[in-house]
């Protein structure tokens, strides 16, 4: 009888706790009976090619260095339980590979407390209410909540993209989150201050890297998020010559055309171009896409613009004009080179 009544009482301890954080739970036991000086590292990918180098990265870096692989909360990878110099070293190598603020470091020894607090899903100042929404926006750390790729332009590094994580943000803002208007003002808000940080040169070398942008691409322009409600920091810029600074603006803002012009010559007087984001298969046969007051054009790869209507749209934009996103398969880069179009983002960019 005390067999069958402990067996019932086991299962329901297990049952109350969150089955993701358990092997995350685990491995902070373990790493705390190695002894001193070591550390946890914890990697956001951005998507998906992103998390399988960083898996790859840390799994090799746990032969290397001790300790294990987990995932933690909101999908991050976790390396518990290394040797603190060596996993300062893979950190610096993931930073470069995947983006300026994409790890975080913990010392087993002194950060313990904030490390349970992540561990238990309460990173930061956890997800936000709807009362306290800008509070939290204002003050919550951008590390994790920006993504820093590199676009291919003509097969070569062209261009640097810095922006808000959608998908980052989302999971960190809990309920807020499926709602799409909360998570667009979200978004705005965060984007406004990782404009003013990159401006700043104590917080840029975070946000946008080690290096600078033209380091990583040759040359080629920067591409910023510049929320409707303010205008892109620093006016050192000259309306003549290329554009090194590229704000990207929603295509919603095609429903103000007016604005949307003085809003772009704005921009171009402080030595800025404009790239409209947010245009896809769906919208393509719905606008003028040639005659948007934009320089650049972001379009993102569906299947769907293969159809008669969006290739209709397509053939009377000049293909230097647009851009490619979402180029994670062989299909999407060859139809985009067949087009003609040459700036390219994605998995799949740069592959042979």
């Amino acid at each position: 009888m005390r067999i069958m009544h402990a067996a019932p009482t086991l299962i329901a301890e297990r049952s109350t706790a969150p089955l993701a954080e358990a092997p995350l739970q685990i491995a902070l036991r373990q790493a705390l009976r190695s002894g001193a000086g070591r550390v946890a590292l914890a990697v956001a990918p951005a998507a998906a090619h992103q998390r399988r180098v960083a898996l790859a990265l840390l799994q090799e870096g746990a032969q290397a260095a001790g300790g294990q692989v987990v995932e933690g909360p909101g999908g991050d990878l976790l390396l518990v339980g290394a040797e603190a110099a060596r996993a300062v070293r893979l950190r610096q190598l993931l930073d470069r590979l995947l983006g300026g603020s994409a790890t975080t470091l913990w010392s087993l020894d002194r950060d313990l407390p904030a490390l349970r607090r992540y561990a238990a899903g309460e990173a930061g100042e956890g997800a936000p209410d709807l009362a306290g929404l800008d509070s939290w926006l204002a003050s919550v750390p951008l590390r994790g909540l920006v993504r820093r790729s590199v676009g291919q332009r003509a097969g070569a590094p062209g261009f640097l993209r810095v922006e808000i994580a959608r998908d980052a943000l989302r999971a960190r803002l809990g309920g807020l989150g499926t709602d799409a208007d909360l998570l667009r003002h979200a978004a705005q808000a965060l984007a406004a201050r990782l404009l003013h940080g990159i401006a700043d040169p104590h917080q840029a070398r975070e946000l946008i890297g080690a290096q600078p942008p033209s380091a990583v691409t040759g040359g080629g322009a920067l591409h910023l998020a510049v929320p409707p409600a303010i205008m892109a920091p620093g006016g050192e810029g000259h309306s003549a010559g290329p554009r090194r600074l590229i704000a990207t603006l929603t295509v919603e803002e095609v429903a103000d055309p007016p604005a949307l012009a003085l809003r772009r010559a704005a921009l171009a007087a402080r030595g800025w171009g404009v790239e409209l984001d947010g245009l896809d298969a769906a919208l393509l046969p719905l606008l003028d896409p040639e005659s948007l007051p934009a320089d650049l054009l972001r379009l993102r790869w569906s299947e769907a613009l293969v159809a008669p209507a969006a290739m209709l749209a397509l053939r009377r934009i000049d293909p230097v004009k647009l851009v490619l996103s979402g180029v994670d398969t062989p299909a999407a880069r060859d139809w985009a080179l067949g087009l003609g179009i040459s700036a390219l983002e994605g998995s799949e960019v740069g592959q042979a």
